[in-house]
Parts: structure tokens; sequence; C-alpha cells
């Protein structure tokens, strides 16, 4: 009786397996999703926004598939839509349900003149700081996510941090996402230190003669991108870590950062938007579109909410400054 037990209980282990393998096939191939970056793999930001998308959509098996427009490091509008018209390629090649635009460039070069208001595919952006309406967003196939800087709370973290100060620029590369962050910089003012500069710079110099000038002039320096700055020189791009080490160098001042690579570049403190939380948020709806079938344009737009505190007690050392207990034991990121 125990040997016909164990033959029974075998034939219906075999049967479940069956099943699932037959109902596996009827479903067919897992859905494809197509990331479109609209910079280079190795920027922080991407790597973060990557792994936020893989994340939420990992339960639905979809094969993803992420292509990148280089368009920090290829500024020219022509390279950009050299780069968009050979994503456009890929994507009518493996024809995704989904794409994820991110950032401003995947949509003006991409989203905007070849996927919006298509039947297909459906379009989740994210890391969009434009406002929507330049896009024509939402759209009837187009959702997503729209990107804020933490401009108040960074700014009354610091003020915390160094109660006497009273002054900040801000400073950032010449890119379309920095001109739409700096306008939302004014329109959100007053804050607990007046802004007496935002600056967006096209060339590492020009990044030197404001940092020149505002050095008098501002008790804090907080910073946008930088990953853009040319060289006059020679024409190139300075790598950001150089940027930013010239910049600490020169300045000795405070330093208050809003994206993860204040992480990697020595920044006093800052509270930081999580490229993670943009990919997230995308991701899911993403998985929703690929589970349920509706359309993007059914689903409201949204705007990332997480703000990481960000304390670096090495550099505070190096200015001479105490950070207060409190704000170390709640920061999410302490650098030592």
């Amino acid at each position: 009786m125990p040997r016909l037990r164990c033959i029974g209980l075998a034939f219906m282990a075999a049967a479940v397996l069956t099943g699932a393998w037959a109902a596996r096939a009827q479903a067919g191939p897992p859905p494809r999703v197509v990331v479109v970056q609209s910079y280079n793999p190795e920027y922080i930001w991407c790597r973060e926004i990557d792994a936020g998308i893989r994340d939420a959509l990992a339960p639905t098996g979809a094969g993803i598939e992420t292509l990148y427009l280089d368009a920090k490091r290829r500024p020219d509008p022509a390279a950009i839509r050299n780069a968009a018209a050979d994503a456009l390629a890929r994507i009518q090649a493996v024809a995704p349900r989904v794409v994820v635009t991110v950032d401003d460039a995947a949509q003006a070069f991409l989203a905007v003149p070849f996927l919006k208001d298509r039947a297909s595919p459906q379009v989740v952006f994210c890391g969009v700081n434009a406002p929507l309406e330049t896009y024509g967003f939402p759209a009837p196939n187009v959702t997503g996510v729209r990107e804020r800087y933490h401009f108040r709370e960074g700014l009354d973290l610091i003020k915390k941090i160094l109660p006497q100060a009273k002054t900040a620029v801000f400073l950032g590369e010449d890119s379309e996402s920095t001109r739409f962050v700096i306008d939302d910089l004014h329109q959100g003012a007053p804050y607990a230190l007046e802004i007496v500069g935002a600056k967006a710079c096209r060339t590492f110099q020009d990044w030197q003669r404001e940092v020149a000038f505002y050095r008098p002039l501002a008790d804090v320096f907080s910073f946008g991108p930088y990953n853009a700055l040319v060289d006059e020189r020679t024409g190139r791009i300075v790598p950001p870590e150089e940027v930013m080490a010239w910049t600490l160098s020169a300045i000795r001042k405070p330093t208050l950062g809003f994206a993860d690579i204040a992480k990697e570049h020595g920044m006093l403190c800052g509270i930081l938007e999580s490229g993670r939380e943009q990919g997230r948020l995308a991701g899911e709806m993403a998985r929703r579109i690929l589970e349920t079938g509706v359309s993007a344009g059914s689903l409201p737009v949204r705007v990332n909410v997480e703000g990481v505190v960000l304390v670096n007690l090495k550099t505070a050392e190096a200015l001479g400054l105490r950070i207060p207990y409190p704000l170390i034991e709640a920061a999410g990121v302490v650098l030592r």
C-alpha cells in the first residue's frame, strides 16, 4: 500500500507539472519591455533607475532590454537624434508591450515624435523635469513619473547644520533638464536660505568662473547635475568626479546635493531624490499594464516623494563643522 501511494503521488506531481508547463506554453513567451535611458550606463542615476524598474517588473517575468541615448556625453542634437532613431528601430524590431522612457531627452527625441498617441507600444516615462504640458503628457498611451528635487527640505537640512548660513547658490550643467530644475527652484521660493544665484554652465571654465563669482556671496553651494561640462581647450567632457574635486578644493564651504551623485563626490549633506524610486514607480505602472492590459493613459501621473537624507561626517570634519546627532540618527546615508 505505501508503494501504491507513492506511485499515485508521483503521477499527481507529474500531472501538476505537466499542467503548469502546458499553461505556460499556452500563455506564450514572456512580455517584452524596452527601457530607453537618456544618458549612459555608468551614470549612477541610470543604474539606480534600472534597478528600480527591474525590481518592480521581476514578478512578471518580463524580458527587459535597456538602450542608451548618451545625451550627456554626446549632447549635440544630431547625435541624440541618431541614437533615438537607432532606439526606435530596435523598438520596432522587438515590438515590446511597454517602453519606459527615462529623462527629458528620451521624451523630446523619441517618445513625443515617434511613440505618443499610437496604439502601441504603451509608454511610461520617468525622470521628467519639464512641465508635462511641454510634451503633451499624459496621452492615451502615455503616463509616468514627474521628477522633483527636494529643494525646500535640503535647504532646511543645511540650515540646521549651519544655523548662521543665510545665502545659497545653485549650479548645474547647461542642459534642458537643468533649466527646468532651475525654474522649479525659483517657483518654490522663499526658502530657509536666500538663493543668490542659479546658473546652468556649458563648459568647465564657465563653472569655474561662476564658482569664483559666488564664493564671496554664497554661504552654501548646492548642485544639480554636472556630467556634461566641456573643457574649452580640448572639447572633451570633464569627468564629474574631477569637476567636484576641483570645486570642493576651490570653495571650502558647505555643499548640498539633491541626487545620488552627492554620495560619491564628498558633498556635506543632501535630501536626495531616489533614482531607484523613479524606476520602481515607473516599473509598477508598467507591471500593471502588462498584467491587466489597461492603457497607459488610464493610469494617473505620479510624482516622486522619497527624500533620502545624506550626511557626510568626513566632509563635516574637514570643514570644522559638527552635525547634530539627531540628524545623523535620522539620515538614510551616513558617510564616515
